[in-house]
């Protein structure tokens, strides 16, 4: 009986943090991130995401990198003399969560240095209407789920939610790039990458196990262990898709970008149906 008690309170705080994740974000305030932890790690991030990313760049930037052989730590350099060029470098920093603290309201943060008032603010409620569908959306299922489970999946709700919206701000930084800016683009695109790549893991994960039984290292395992019937993975799927259904509606670079990673993780069949489901376009 104690042992139930301590699990709906516990069910009931995460839900708490979970709705409550975009209060405050205009109050949250960047950290402070070192020149030596911030130029080589974009660099190499720039490195690893080239090939992913480079073949959608468009204009003057494409035609600069195929011209040149530029190494990520030549791009970072460059980034560095102009307008905001460092607050791109930070805000790929952030989107690659090398501490792996996971936290959008910083994301967030890094983003908010990147763009006007009225894009701040469309941002912020574009966030805010997406947590509440997955919310209501995970609120729904975990009714569904046997007590001992729904702890475990508010956890993996959780990252979910944080995944699918850092995704969704990468892709509005990019779209709201001003013409002027030339390096900064090379890293806010491959922001993007990066947090594609994080769900299109996390989805990755969810359909082996459902398809083929999955390892304890596996994301959603335990809560997967039970509960595996369509359902649950169609939500799962739908969760990520309507972020970055979202995304993929600000441009060509994007929707590239995000397809291209999808289809590296060979899920880009499984994703392509959802999007039509939610009536997004790739």
């Amino acid at each position: 009986m104690i042992k139930k008690i301590g699990t709906h309170i516990l069910v009931f705080v995460l839900i708490l943090s979970l709705s409550g994740c975009s209060m405050g974000w205009d109050s949250v305030q960047k950290s402070k991130i070192s020149d030596e932890d911030l130029f080589p790690l974009v660099g190499q991030i720039i490195e690893e995401q080239k090939e992913v990313v480079w073949p959608y760049l468009q204009g003057e930037v494409a035609r600069t990198l195929q011209e040149e052989s530029l190494k990520g730590a030549t791009i970072v350099e460059n980034t560095l003399s102009e307008e905001n060029g460092r607050s791109y470098l930070e805000f790929c920093y952030a989107v690659a969560d090398p501490k792996g603290k996971e936290d959008v309201e910083q994301v967030v943060a890094f983003a908010h240095s990147l763009l006007d008032e009225k894009q701040r603010q469309e941002l912020d409620q574009r966030l805010d209407q997406t947590r509440d569908i997955l919310l209501k959306q995970g609120t729904a299922l975990a009714r569904g789920l046997a007590p001992s489970q729904r702890a475990a999946f508010w956890k993996d709700m959780q990252k979910l939610v944080t995944r699918t919206l850092v995704l969704f701000t990468a892709g509005v930084v990019y779209s709201c790039i001003p013409t002027t800016i030339f390096w900064g683009k090379i890293s806010a695109a491959t922001a993007i990458a990066v947090a594609a790549g994080v769900v299109s893991s996390t989805i990755m994960s969810i359909w082996r196990y459902y398809q083929f039984g999955g390892s304890m290292e596996e994301s959603f395992n335990e809560w997967l262990k039970t509960v595996t019937t369509e359902p649950e993975l169609s939500y799962a799927l739908a969760a990520s898709v309507i972020s970055m259904g979202n995304t993929l509606k600000r441009g060509p670079v994007i929707t590239g970008i995000i397809i291209c990673v999808f289809a590296l993780y060979n899920v880009i069949d499984m994703v392509k149906p959802m999007l039509n489901t939610y009536n997004f376009t790739v």
